[in-house]
């Protein structure tokens, strides 16, 4: 293999790859990303068996051939170059050099026959979707995804598409987001989990086009422009999240959003590591929310909301609502209660989506 590079488009293609490589891991290729010529073009692959990332960029090809390399090695060297253009070149089967400028490296590698076979997902079930409004109702939910591996029919979020738009849901036990929206181009199909791996790379993919949503017995595929990424089907039953939110919170009380978020932060504090709770005392166009711990100290803080109904107390996590409330992208939300043993629901007052919800368990205090 010999090819030459734009090293600002190669690093462009790169970088993403970082995210699916497995560093702690034992098996040594899954460290690697698998480079290969293809025509014209210089392929770039990376897998951790689960999720898969494939792309690739332009370049002059002298001759053909792959290598697999060191993934964080090799993007800090391509990082440090100085120059417009890359020379890489296959000396043998297991080591490549590369060339810029004043600037000489050669590095082991493993044969591209080490590396994982990709799966692949056919055409049949593809479906356009635009992808910034996807991105922004993934970021939505992708907070309240389990990351407890024994539980792992909640680790990843059900990807639903309606006949009327697009569905995301997410649980760990403690707490639920859904986010619903009308998104062109989609039909009636049964839910299917993708897992947090695969969400939180297709959050860090930075384009304003359209992505290709495809289905295959046992992956998924999202392809946007030259990048496709592959991820395995979680399997197992999510819950009946529907059955789940309350239908009966008759308190509802409303609040500037940054003002609720931010006194939320100050008293969360005085809050241990374990022991994360916090006290909201509602009262009459008031809010005071306090935390106690007996090796910090105390805080209290109050702030003025909409509500006229009795008072009452419930005990939350304030990490929980703070993610809810930097998900939300409206000024003004809402939160709907019944008494101190029942879930809050948050909403976004007069929000973009056709539906969005977070609903959090209450604590004891």
């Amino acid at each position: 293999m010999e090819v030459r590079v734009k090293r600002a488009e190669f690093l462009a293609e790169l970088a993403p790859m970082q995210g699916i490589v497995e560093r702690r891991t034992t098996i040594p290729v899954l460290s690697h990303i698998l480079l290969s010529t293809d025509g014209d073009q210089l392929h770039l692959a990376a897998t951790d068996l689960d999720v898969s990332l494939t792309s690739w960029c332009g370049g002059e090809v002298k001759t053909q051939g792959g290598i697999a390399v060191q993934a964080r090695k090799f993007l800090e060297i391509i990082r440090s170059l100085v120059g417009d253009e890359v020379d890489l070149k296959l000396e043998d089967e297991r080591h490549l050099s590369i060339v810029a400028g004043r600037s000489r490296f050669k590095i082991n590698g493993l044969a591209p026959e080490d590396f994982p076979t990709l799966p692949s997902v056919g055409e049949e079930t593809q479906i356009e979707l635009p992808f910034g409004e996807l991105k922004q109702m993934i970021g939505k939910v992708i907070f309240a995804v389990s990351t407890e591996e024994s539980r792992f029919q909640l680790n990843g979020a059900l990807f639903k598409l309606k006949d009327s738009g697009v569905e995301i849901v997410a649980t760990d036990g403690h707490r639920l987001a859904l986010v619903e929206n009308e998104l062109d181009g989609t039909s009636d199909g049964d839910g299917v989990l993708v897992p947090r791996k695969a969400l939180q790379e297709l959050q860090r993919f930075e384009d304003d086009g359209a992505v290709a949503f495809l289905r295959g017995e046992h992956h998924l595929s999202f392809r946007l422009g030259r990048r496709e990424l592959i991820c395995r089907i979680l399997e197992g039953t999510f819950p009946d999240y529907e059955r789940v939110i309350a239908k009966d919170n008759d308190k509802r009380i409303v609040f500037a959003r940054k003002e609720l978020s931010d006194a939320v932060h100050r008293v969360a504090l005085l809050t241990g590591d374990r022991a994360r709770a916090i006290k909201l005392e509602f009262a009459p166009e008031k809010l005071i929310i306090s935390a106690a711990n007996p090796d910090l100290g105390e805080a209290v803080e109050e702030l003025g909301c909409e509500y006229q109904g009795e008072e009452f107390k419930i005990g939350m996590n304030p990490d929980y609502l703070t993610h809810f409330l930097s998900a939300v992208d409206t000024e003004t939300i809402e939160l709907d209660l019944k008494d101190e043993n029942t879930q809050c629901i948050g909403r976004p007052v007069e929000g973009q989506d056709r539906r969005y919800l977070c609903v959090i368990m209450p604590m004891r205090i």
